[in-house]
């Protein structure tokens, strides 16, 4: 692999780094307290009697108080002075997504004294109802989700046009950015409230889930998606209220407009939680909670909120840069709401997958008219499927047929064409990708072989659970035109009563069966599927395969969903 770190490696990275220090924050002299709060001896190095942080004289030592929330309100809470009255301090920290501050608080590790997320609804999706927190304010500011375009020329009708229109919007990923969020929970709104039908929804919310970070980087800034529509190189891109009026303070003559799509939207609300384990008596933890709130209502604090692009809690419009009163989107059923970002968390991990091709003497047999045979229709749907996933995911090819190799003194069906790697990976000066596309060009038919399908389905499983990755969508896909032919193979019913046993609730991979041709034994491949946790699809062109993949996350997505939502 090159040199060169991607922005997911490098913000994984520093995720690390900031965890590393949160866990050891404040160095020397420190002396933990119940419930989590740090006092620190002073070593005499004051902070500059500008800063708002700097420790009044009389203030022999400090309490200090874990502040977990996004980049937008720490700007502001980084006003908050240490007062001489209570020595309180607060250590702010905004390199931690709710998912990370929600597994912290579940795990109980690391947890922050005081959580401020950017939704109250962003909270509740990621606790899952693991972990108890308690209120100390249900909203300290308001957001709400803009469009913005050039000179406010591209308008959409609802937030469900926006998504579908994954060409012209530029949209990050909504598990990190807070505009992009507010744009999938308005569309699930908007469905909850008969607007727009389900499947609609369900098939946006898929595109975006699916094309995040294909073109683009997922993790681009507001204000590198505001340059790329002032630049002309986006028609519109999905960003907070508040990142638009930040830009827009710094970027005066770019002819940039926010709108609301119907004039609706959620809005963040930034409550404040306080994690109820060990915490709940911590007299210092509540002062700071209250010192903040205090803040946030006095005039000073107020400033402060709109200097960051941030509306006051009882929601009253900016004076500059903003887009007014907005009606309120409010969901009309939560299931829906927590249904699609199930399945939008599920759709748009990275993909973990082994693709293993069907060898055989028939793939070799024409399929249709064109005179193409169903190994070239297979070879032309990996090679047009390898361009679907982005540089984040990871996949190996194999082939299999009946003693396609001797290892060991012994005979194998299946053969490792190329081994699991990222599509970013870099072998020889060549990507994953390209390898994939060249190796998989070098498949053919074994004349009047067999089709050893159950060996190798069972050693794929194998080999993806070796190598298991956490946070990602671990697949098998088969690709054949039949049924297992191998008479000296595992039999099919001791392949499912195997699979079932070794599989990990806690981790399963998933199975993708591919029928090739109309010809495949679909029942057969349908009952395997159903019976080792996964889904058969058939496929007659190359143009099926982005359909099947993208069926087959969605059938998985509803699997994920009836099993009961998870921390995201």
């Amino acid at each position: 692999m090159g040199n060169a770190q991607s922005r997911r490696e490098a913000r994984e990275a520093q995720r690390k780094k900031n965890n590393r220090k949160w866990i050891a924050l404040g160095g020397a002299g420190v002396i933990l307290l119940s419930g989590g709060a740090l006092a620190y001896q002073l070593s005499g190095n004051e902070a500059s009697p500008n800063d708002p942080q700097a420790i009044p004289s009389s203030c022999v030592s400090t309490q200090r108080v874990t502040v977990a929330t996004n980049t937008t309100m720490a700007e502001v809470l980084k006003n908050i002075p240490v007062s001489a009255d209570d020595c309180i301090a607060l250590a702010i920290s905004d390199n931690h997504s709710a998912n990370d501050v929600a597994h912290q608080i579940t795990d109980d590790k690391a947890a922050p004294n005081l959580w401020i997320p950017d939704s109250s609804t962003r909270a509740q999706l990621a606790l899952a109802g693991k972990a108890k927190v308690i209120t100390k304010d249900k909203s300290l500011a308001k957001t709400p989700g803009v469009v913005v375009s050039k000179d406010g020329s591209t308008t959409y009708k609802n937030w469900n046009d926006v998504l579908a229109a994954n060409t012209d919007v530029s949209m990050a990923d909504p598990k990190i950015d807070s505009g992009a969020f507010l744009a999938v929970i308005n569309a699930a709104a908007e469905t909850s409230q008969g607007a727009v039908n389900q499947q609609v929804l369900t098939a946006n919310t898929s595109l975006r889930a699916q094309t995040i970070g294909v073109d683009v980087p997922e993790d681009l800034s507001p204000t590198e998606q505001l340059d790329a529509v002032a630049q002309g190189k986006m028609k519109s891109a999905v960003v907070s209220e508040a990142d638009f009026a930040k830009y827009i303070k710094d970027h005066g003559d770019s002819g940039l407009k926010a709108q609301v799509p119907g004039s609706a939207t959620n809005e963040l609300d930034f409550p404040m939680y306080q994690p109820a384990q060990g915490n709940e008596a911590n007299n210092t933890v509540g002062q700071a909670a209250d010192k903040i709130s205090a803040y946030l209502s006095s005039e000073e604090g107020k400033k402060a909120l709109a200097d960051a692009g941030l509306r006051t809690e009882d929601n009253s419009a900016l004076t500059d840069h903003s887009v007014g009163q907005v009606k309120p989107l409010d969901s009309k059923d939560p299931k829906v709401t927590a249904d699609t970002w199930s399945a939008y968390k599920l759709q748009s991990a990275p993909m973990n997958a082994l693709i293993a091709i069907d060898s055989s003497g028939s793939m070799g047999w024409k399929l249709n008219s064109d005179g193409k045979t169903r190994m070239d229709v297979t070879k032309e749907a990996v090679a047009a499927g390898s361009q679907l996933f982005p540089i984040r995911d990871s996949m190996g090819l194999w082939e299999f047929a009946y003693n396609l190799e001797t290892v060991d003194g012994k005979p194998r069906d299946y053969r490792e064409v190329v081994p699991i790697r990222s599509f970013g990976a870099e072998l020889d000066g060549q990507t994953q990708r390209e390898v994939l596309l060249q190796q998989g060009e070098s498949i053919t038919p074994h004349k009047d072989s067999y089709t050893g399908l159950n060996d190798t389905t069972l050693a794929a499983f194998r080999n993806i659970k070796k190598n298991f990755q956490n946070d990602s969508a671990n697949v098998v896909v088969i690709m054949t035109d039949g049924e297992d032919t191998d008479p000296n193979g595992i039999s099919t019913e001791k392949l499912i009563e195997t699979i079932q046993r070794e599989q990990d609730p806690e981790n399963p991979i998933y199975f993708v069966m591919i029928g090739i041709s109309e010809d495949a034994n679909m029942t057969a491949l349908e009952s395997l599927a159903t019976q080792i946790g996964g889904e058969a699809f058939q496929a007659n062109s190359p143009e099926d395969i982005q359909k099947v993949f993208q069926e087959a996350l969605t059938q998985q997505s509803k699997k994920e969903m009836a099993a009961g939502p998870s921390a995201g």
